[in-house]
């Protein structure tokens, strides 16, 4: 590992880990740079444990949990420098990103760093910019900040006290998202429910409205806005699975709140089934003009 020459500099990277043995070691390798790597392995029996030990990380044993977000603050607590990196196993720190890193930590006017991530589904990343550069709050003095526990929240700092990376593929965080269908299967498994329980738990109230309105927003942003066509199938697969995430997510909810049939959402799905009656005419319509 690198170490600062100023202590107040120092930047610890934290990786939560469990069975990811495959991932780990080009994880771990882009964190060279760093002054402390440390990993808090869910019990994992891969050689996880072993394989973060060999390359000089310290480890932290822990139960495992099922989202990353809920021993965040686990971590850091267990870290020795006044700056922490939150990284995952899948993800790789650019060179360039490692630089910038490193002189933003020397900032005394910062609290938190906003890093663009560029997540690989199947292999691919995706061309259009709203996708390529995530906007992602990775690094934050320990002192500020704490991690909240909602699922795929990110801590909530004053603008002014936040920077952000530039946008640019050199400076990126890399994220192997999903490298195949049973990866993107477990990822939804995993974080539709807490997420849905932590929705009840902040008072939310599930209606049908509320759900056909939210996956509308998310098939315009993930297949319209970004033009997710253009990537030909790679980005076909990556905006249904980001949308079908959020309808898991919604059913998840609609399921944990009671999984009531209300007559008002009865009303408003009705309504909708009306207004799809012309294109079951059409339909009918296509058929027999080709008889």
């Amino acid at each position: 590992m690198a170490t600062s020459s100023n202590p107040a500099e120092a930047i610890s990277a934290c990786v939560v880990c469990r069975n990811e043995e495959d991932k780990l070691g080009p994880c771990l390798d882009s964190l060279s740079w760093a002054d402390e790597v440390v990993v808090l392995d869910l019990e994992s029996d891969d050689g996880s444990a072993e394989l973060a030990r060999a390359a000089g990380a310290g480890v932290v044993s822990h139960p495992p949990v099922p989202i990353v977000e809920a021993v965040r603050n686990t971590v850091a607590d267990s870290a020795a420098g006044p700056w922490i990196l939150a990284v995952d196993p899948d993800e790789r720190v650019s060179p360039g990103l490692a630089a910038e890193l490193r002189r933003l930590a020397g900032r005394s006017d910062v609290d938190a760093v906003v890093v663009p991530r560029m997540n690989f589904d199947f292999g691919y990343a995706p061309s259009s910019p709203l996708q390529r550069y995530e906007p992602q709050l990775r690094m934050y003095r320990r002192a500020a900040v704490r991690w909240p526990e909602f699922p795929n929240a990110l801590p909530d700092v004053a603008e002014h006290r936040t920077a952000r990376v530039p946008p640019r593929d050199e400076l990126t965080l890399i994220h192997d998202r999903n490298r195949n269908i049973p990866e993107a299967i477990d990822r939804v498994r995993r974080y539709a429910p807490v997420q849905a329980r932590a929705m009840i738990e902040a008072g939310e109230v599930f209606t049908a409205r509320r759900m056909l309105t939210t996956l509308a927003e998310k098939l315009y942003r993930h297949l319209v806005l970004s033009r997710a066509l253009r990537d030909g199938m790679p980005g076909l697969l990556r905006a249904g699975l980001l949308i079908a995430f959020h309808l898991y997510v919604w059913a998840a909810f609609w399921q944990q709140s009671g999984a009531k049939r209300t007559p008002r959402d009865d009303r408003l799905l009705r309504r909708l089934d009306l207004a799809l009656s012309p294109l079951r005419l059409l339909r009918r319509f296509l058929g027999l003009a080709r008889r």
